[in-house]
């Protein structure tokens, strides 16, 4: 049997390496003619950390990347707004790494064991009684069952859920790597400042690397006024602390990435017959929860665990992984969601920083638990 993957990215790579480690062959199929991802950092949380030990490969990523003893909401001036005792990580690990960085060692894995095929843009797919057959730009392919993890614009989910749809949050976000250090005393902590209506976060990911994120409301944004990202984005956050103000300037302006937030409104299914999405092409989230990845990461778990105990039953294993995963993933989309915008109302963010003040620590840490959990 073998399993066709639409999709090199997290997600993709993930779920080759969790179907090696249930003795399937799978093969990726990536429209890209080489990996070349996105300068930004990505904070791996202890879900999908808990699912890269599973595969063997947490170490190696720990190595690359540097180990978060606390992520704190902080206010402009990086007074945090609840401070923990044992930060909201506790006895669990969350690893700041380069996304590139982090999809070099997939990558690395995955060509152990796996073919991955480049510059193959799907275009659409037919199933037959034999199994799917996967049309390219360029050529076709036959395989069993096909996963479809091609992300928030999803190609595949196009052909199985042609009425899905993307939310437009309303928001933009500008993401950069600094070439600089953090003083010592934050190099293990993750930050998210709020100003007003306004958010920027940060954490080291390498010796000399500092990832960071500032987002602001669109309505906040003038499209018109001719000036660098790099302005725009130290204008925006002149009133925080010295040291935003520093990692801005040690960012090169043409390495400033922009977009503006979306998330996929939600669908009742992720599968049709021997085709199932994945990742965000299922279940694309804002970034408010910094759990997008993970929960593409927590996906490549389960799908390939139902597909070994369903022996191989592409519609058994999909439904399995529904009821597995919908509530959750449901709860990390809605969660976010909301999230973000209170975050940018001034009642939402009085509102949410009162509540975070007033939560105990158990509670807040019984929450993260039910977050991180994976069952393996």
């Amino acid at each position: 049997m073998q399993i066709g993957i639409i999709g090199g990215g997290i997600t993709g790579l993930s779920t080759a390496l969790a179907l090696q480690k249930f003795g399937f062959s799978s093969v990726i199929f990536e429209q890209a003619k080489e990996f070349n991802e996105v300068g930004a950092g990505i904070w791996v949380q202890p879900n999908a950390i808990k699912v890269f030990n599973w595969l063997g490969i947490g170490e190696h990523i720990k190595q690359k990347g540097i180990e978060l003893d606390s992520v704190e909401i902080t206010d402009s001036q990086l007074v945090p707004l609840k401070k923990m005792k044992r930060g909201v990580v506790h006895d669990n690990m969350i690893i700041a790494i380069h996304r590139a960085e982090l999809q070099k060692v997939l990558v690395q894995e995955v060509k152990k064991n796996t073919q991955i095929c480049m510059g193959k843009k799907y275009v659409s797919h037919e199933i037959n009684d034999k199994g799917v057959t996967i049309k390219f730009e360029e050529g076709s392919k036959a395989v069993d069952l096909l996963l479809g993890a091609d992300g928030i614009n999803s190609q595949v989910r196009e052909l199985i859920v042609p009425s899905s749809k993307l939310r437009n949050a309303g928001q933009i976000c500008w993401r950069g790597i600094a070439q600089m250090d953090l003083p010592d005393a934050l190099k293990h902590s993750g930050k998210e400042a709020w100003g007003n209506q306004i958010r920027f976060g940060f954490s080291q990911i390498a010796t000399g690397k500092v990832y960071w994120f500032a987002v602001v409301k669109q309505s906040q944004f003038n499209e018109s006024e001719m000036r660098d990202r790099k302005e725009i984005v130290a204008n925006f956050f002149n009133g925080f602390s010295p040291i935003v103000s520093k990692l801005i300037a040690h960012t090169n302006p043409h390495d400033i990435h922009e977009a503006v937030l979306h998330d996929l409104k939600r669908i009742s299914t992720w599968h049709k017959d021997k085709v199932c999405l994945l990742g965000d092409a299922a279940h694309a989230t804002t970034p408010n929860m910094g759990q997008g990845a993970c929960q593409g990461i927590e996906d490549s778990y389960y799908i390939s665990k139902f597909l070994f105990e369903s022996k191989a039953r592409g519609l058994d294993a999909f439904k399995q992984l529904e009821k597995q995963r919908m509530d959750k993933v449901n709860y990390v989309v809605n969660t976010s969601w909301r999230f973000g915008k209170m975050a940018h109302s001034f009642f939402g963010q009085s509102i949410m920083k009162l509540l975070l003040k007033l939560t105990p620590e158990n509670v807040i840490q019984k929450q993260m638990n039910k977050l991180y959990h994976v069952d393996l």
